[in-house]
């Protein structure tokens, strides 16, 4: 296709099912460091978190056996979302010393460094890429 390319994709969001709206926005604010934001009019509501460049979008479930995370499904992914980030280490000691469960890693050579957690509903997220120090 060699058609130009005019506009510019700034980023995303990933929206997540949750079965406890307040319970899930606690845990992003609270234990990960994301800022919050309620979103919607009426009975439409959610919650935007929000940290450096990753945001997720937490949208009540109207039946919490709604909520299933893709990586909890047989044959689905590993992770639910994936983060990059130039101070794995950082991230994973921060993470671990606030008490989140902490699904793998952290996993460092010279190529690679990744770890992941796992949220209050069972989402894994993962986090790759560069460490701010030498281990």
């Amino acid at each position: 296709m060699n058609q130009k390319l005019l506009g510019k994709i700034k980023g995303a969001s990933i929206i997540f099912l949750v079965s406890n709206l307040k319970k899930s926005s606690e845990f992003y604010r609270d234990v990960l460091g994301f800022d919050y934001e309620e979103i919607g009019l009426e009975n439409i509501k959610h919650v935007h978190v929000t940290r450096d460049n990753l945001t997720f979008i937490l949208h009540p479930a109207s039946n919490s056996t709604d909520v299933r995370p893709l990586s909890s499904l047989h044959g689905g992914p590993q992770w639910d979302a994936f983060a990059y980030s130039d101070t794995v280490d950082l991230l994973f000691e921060e993470f671990k010393s606030n008490g989140v469960e902490i699904a793998y890693g952290l996993n460092q050579d010279t190529n690679w460094n990744e770890f992941a957690i796992k949220d209050v509903d069972g989402y894994i997220i993962a986090f790759g890429g560069g460490v701010s120090k030498e281990n």
